[in-house]
């Protein structure tokens, strides 16, 4: 399986460069390399790294967006996302979305934090997980919020589709900083995306380009009613660079109220979609039955003396 690998990049020119040395030391390298970058442009120096300098598409769904003609004319059998901010934590990195890829449709892997040192606002899911250890005066902890809250565990456990939804709508699945689709999946996702909003794209630019974050969220909430086969795995992780934090709480509410939107009307679809259906049941069955009855006359008048 050829694995193409997405870096999604906004003015973390020198992180990037530090991420693919990594990379490149790894035994099993992506077959490509995408480096999406919507603010200072990116020059690449490595051998099958290609830059995607969109000076004229900002905003991060038009940048991740960006990625998807080039991995289509590519030749790779899937596609995986990182920011450029984080690096794989573990040389089997690609191994392990390999192996899923052969089951799954759509996996997202998880993070641990960096060093938080002399940050004054440190990420908020962070902040989250060590509520307890700052009041105390613990040492942090950097694991990831997913995998702390047990949401990583009772994903793999459910499979009800409203239970999934429910561990979806609450943000701790579908993070965006470390996924991946199979080609086979993504186009069929980027179907249901048009057929759904009128655009064929993994992040929806007309719902969430100018609106801080959610856009990850609302890309798992839609992957999920479009019938993809999803995972989440605590073994494919990324190191999470520590920065300062840039949302608030009133942030996260607002974002929260734009998915719990996008659920409403996805609902509603639905049942207009249950609804034409059970109605051309029901026409379909009324007519057969109205054939029987015909064809039962025939015979029975064909039988009278």
């Amino acid at each position: 399986m050829k694995i193409a690998l997405s870096i999604t990049n906004h003015n973390q020119n020198s992180q990037v460069k530090d991420t693919l040395r990594r990379i490149s030391r790894m035994s099993r390298k992506p077959d490509r390399i995408f480096v999406c970058s919507d603010g200072e442009p990116f020059v690449s120096t490595y051998s099958g790294v290609t830059p995607i300098n969109n000076t004229d598409m900002k905003g991060r769904c038009r940048n991740r967006n960006s990625v998807i003609p080039e991995f289509i004319k590519s030749g790779c059998d899937a596609l995986v996302f990182i920011d450029g901010d984080s690096c794989p934590r573990d040389e089997d990195f690609f191994e392990k979305y390999e192996e899923l890829f052969n089951t799954y449709d759509l996996v997202f892997g998880t993070r641990e934090h960096g060093p938080v040192n002399g940050l004054v606002t440190p990420p908020s899911d962070l902040l989250t997980v060590n509520m307890d250890n700052l009041w105390a005066g613990r040492p942090l902890d950097s694991t990831d919020l997913r995998v702390a809250a047990g949401a990583v565990t009772a994903w793999q456990k459910s499979r009800d589709f409203y239970e999934r939804l429910d561990l979806m709508s609450t943000g701790m699945i579908g993070w965006s900083c470390n996924f991946g689709f199979t080609k086979a999946s993504l186009g069929r996702f980027l179907e249901f995306m048009d057929t759904t909003y009128g655009r064929a794209e993994i992040f929806d630019s007309g719902a969430f380009n100018g609106k801080w974050g959610y856009e990850d969220v609302a890309m798992g909430i839609d992957a999920l009613y479009a019938g993809l086969k999803i995972w989440i795995s605590d073994e494919i992780v990324i190191c999470h660079r520590a920065h300062e934090r840039s949302d608030g709480l009133f942030d996260h509410v607002v974002g929260r109220h734009a998915v719990m939107e996008r659920i409403r009307g996805l609902e509603k679809q639905k049942k207009i979609r249950n609804l034409a259906y059970t109605a051309m049941g029901l026409l379909f069955g009324t007519y057969i039955l109205g054939v029987i009855t015909g064809m039962f006359t025939m015979f029975l008048s064909l039988w009278q003396p």
